[in-house]
């Protein structure tokens, strides 16, 4: 091993040196050795305290042949049927219900039939005689049990399945775990295959109508401009429209109407944007402007005019130099009646040899600014006297500025990498009060993005926080490894390790929701909207998932788990070398980094969140980033805008946008509210009820949620059943009121001051 080490070591130092200018010779002899030594670590800390882990992975291989064989096949049930084991033991039928949009839900678990291979393989045969075909599938080694005295090791694995016929239409998701026994103990010479496998549990859904969803627009990076964000969505001109901002193409999509997008361009003048921003009226008057950050990295503002365009000439907003700035949130924070503005930054892991440390509170990052506004689009830094100081160095990717205690004033909430989240109280004049350690353990996580909506129904304002869930996280706590010597690191890792939280709020402060176990494990989740797709009258929530797919469904996760969470510290030669020779075959796109992990459709039916992306059609199997929902056609049904991203290893990645329309045929009522910016109040922080007899529904306006992204200030309420509308209030962020009695349903209906 350690001359494999020191082979790729050699290579990467010969083609990096040469551009790099610095060391001297003995400077780069001492690195590559100091670089041998911390890889013989590894290797030694595999031996002695991760051997069940790396035993583990020995067996995930057949899994992962398995996983990349169906991903190749055009027959993908052939795959299925030619998978040699002895015995196969159904789960036992326990339920069946229906659901909303003609869903069909069964449960199955305890002993049912016991199936042989010829069994097994003639189901197989007969879902092809009836014209299914496997589309997409999933498999997760979650958990394992090594070999013991006589008996072989066992895999727990999860998986699900998506299986359609065209005609009729027929779509169905099987999801469920296994209990696979190995034929042969590792020491043997004969391939690991199945022995027994044993269905402990499944749910299957079906729905028996074609997909809901049908794409009708993208936009595609190319090779010279490759990004897409930031992706922005707002009605520029002000005729109940929403134009679509895509802001790495310079790209504006000025929406016609009917689904009719226009592309314009954004600035006469392009511009390298980094994939943040914000639209936002910021100097008041009743027209939103364009606040980037450009490659000389100060924070620009471009001020909008009454045709939707923006100036192409920008005022520098502060002398403020932001290192990778990811998220943009606006709101007025001291009551002056003027915008203010955050933005936080984002630090690459290991990029020139550094980790964030701690891995479970990083606080190392590029420094975030809150910015107060002086008029005339001057701005000033004001983070460290309102209170912001002491964490603006997280790696962060989204934030809003929001009332979350309801008193009129906006708190702010930032949601970073390798921390998990905070949340600050306002005092009503821009004093910050930290308040996060209220929410314990639960607050840290890998934090990407956020949304907020009434979760549960009780007429207050929630959230959302998403980021990463990893099964290898779990294995590794059921197998009881971790390094002692840094044994706080090991703790952490089932918080970090557990994934999204959602947070009811109170009298008294805020919960984790009782049901949080329904929504945590959507895998690496990236971008997230509430939307009621449906027009049920209940908010559903879709979530952007998967990181790095290569070329092998390989996991590198495990070395992320055993070693590199245990590395921290700034820049380091020598560590930079390791981590370029341990993630090669990440980096050269051969293997993935929780890869292939399909996009997530909640819905909410009777308090209860239940995954139908893929009946629905959204299920996309491709690594996804950014999500907006909004109702570009103006149909009543709110649409689907989600950014891929395109990776051909990690040193080759572009992007593309699309857009989905809903052509849900069984929606129910619904109503829109359009807010409009005026002289001297912006939509920010508005908050609209729609109250009808059986109750009311509300919704906030806010910025900086979801991921890299804004939505509009158009605003969609499903009604269900109900056709009369008691009256919608506007409750705008100066705590001024508009109210409209008994609008109509299923329209828009414009609102301003």
């Amino acid at each position: 091993m350690k001359k494999i080490v020191l082979a790729l070591l050699t290579i990467w130092f010969t083609t990096t040196a040469a551009q790099v200018p610095g060391p001297t010779h003995q400077e780069q002899v001492d690195n590559r050795g100091e670089a041998i030594n911390l890889a013989d670590t590894r290797r030694k800390l595999d031996q002695l305290i991760w051997g069940p882990e790396v035993l583990a992975q020995q067996y995930e291989t057949r899994i992962v042949e398995l996983w990349d064989d169906l991903l190749k096949a055009q027959d993908k049930l052939k795959v299925l049927a030619d998978l040699d084991f002895n015995s196969l033991r159904l789960a036992a039928h326990q339920n069946s219900e229906g659901l909303q949009h003609q869903i069909a839900r069964y449960t199955y678990s305890g002993d049912g039939e016991t199936w042989s291979a010829k069994q097994w393989k003639d189901f197989i045969a007969e879902a092809v005689a009836n014209k299914y075909v496997l589309e997409q599938s999933e498999w997760h080694h979650s958990g394992f049990t090594p070999p013991q005295d006589n008996e072989g090791a066992h895999s727990e694995v999860s998986f699900e399945l998506h299986v359609a016929r065209a005609e009729p239409a027929h779509r169905v998701v099987l999801k469920g775990v296994l209990d696979v026994s190995w034929k042969v103990s590792l020491g043997a010479t004969a391939e690991i295959e199945p022995n027994d496998i044993v269905i402990t549990q499944m749910t299957i859904l079906e729905r028996q109508l074609p997909p809901a969803f049908e794409e009708v627009f993208t936009v595609s990076g190319t090779e010279e401009t490759p990004l897409i964000n930031p992706l922005l969505v707002y009605d520029l001109d002000k005729d109940g429209l929403s134009e679509i901002i895509v802001g790495g193409q310079n790209l504006l999509l000025r929406n016609e109407g009917k689904g009719t997008l226009v592309a314009e361009k954004l600035f006469d003048k392009a511009r390298p944007l980094y994939d943040g921003a914000i639209i936002a009226d910021f100097d008041g008057d009743a027209q939103v402007d364009f606040v980037g950050v450009d490659n000389n990295n100060y924070p620009l503002l471009f001020k909008g005019n009454k045709d939707g365009s923006f100036s192409d000439e920008p005022i520098k907003m502060a002398d403020t130099h932001l290192g990778l700035p990811k998220t943009f949130t606006a709101g007025d924070i001291d009551g002056d009646g003027d915008l203010d503005i955050h933005i936080g930054n984002y630090k690459y892991a290991y990029r020139q040899g550094q980790m964030p440390s701690p891995y479970f509170d990083a606080n190392d990052g590029y420094p975030a600014v809150l910015l107060r506004n002086d008029g005339e689009g001057k701005f000033t830094d004001i983070t460290d006297s309102s209170g912001l100081g002491a964490k603006r160095n997280r790696r962060s990717y989204s934030s809003s500025f929001v009332d979350l205690d309801d008193d009129q004033d906006m708190d702010l909430i930032v949601v970073s990498d390798y921390a998990g989240f905070d949340v600050y109280l306002n005092n009503g004049k821009g004093k910050f009060t930290d308040i996060t350690d209220d929410f314990g353990l639960d607050r840290h996580f890998f934090g990407m993005g956020h949304t907020f909506d009434d979760f549960d129904g009780d007429g207050k304002l929630d959230f959302y926080v998403i980021g990463m869930s990893s099964t290898t996280a779990r294995r590794l706590a059921e197998l009881g490894v971790g390094r002692q010597d840094l044994q706080k690191h090991t703790e952490m890792r089932d918080a970090m390790g557990y994934g999204n939280r959602m947070f009811l709020k109170r009298e008294n402060g805020f919960v984790k929701a009782p049901f949080n176990d329904q929504v945590a494990r959507t895998g690496w989740s990236w971008g997230t909207s509430t939307f009621d797709f449906d027009n049920d009258g209940d908010k559903d929530i879709f979530i952007a998932n998967g990181h790095y797919s290569g070329e092998s469904t390989q996991d590198y996760c495990t070395t992320f788990w055993r070693h590199d969470i245990y590395e921290s510290g700034g820049e380091n030669v020598a560590r930079d070398m390791l981590f370029q020779t341990e993630s090669t075959d990440l980096r050269e796109a051969n293997i993935s980094w929780n890869g292939y992990e399909h996009k997530v459709l909640y819905l909410k039916h009777k308090g209860e969140y239940v995954n139908i992306a893929y009946l629905m059609g959204v299920a996309f199997e491709y690594d996804a980033r950014s999500v907006v929902t909004e109702d570009i056609d103006k149909d009543g049904r709110p649409d689907l805008l989600v950014v891929e991203h395109v990776a051909e290893g990690l040193n080759k990645t572009s992007y593309r946008l699309h857009i989905y329309r809903n052509a849900l045929s069984n929606a129910g009522h619904w109503v829109g509210v359009e807010l409009s910016d005026s002289v001297g109040r912006s939509t920010i922080g508005a908050n609209v009820e729609v109250v009808t007899k059986t109750g009311k529904q509300f919704s906030r306006i806010v910025t900086g949620d979801s991921f890299s992204s804004q939505h509009s200030a158009n605003l969609h309420f499903g009604l269900g059943a109900q056709t009369e509308i008691e009256e919608v209030r506007v409750t705008w962020a100066d705590g001024t009121r508009s109210t409209l009695k008994q609008p109509e349903v299923d329209q828009y209906h414009k609102v301003t001051n």
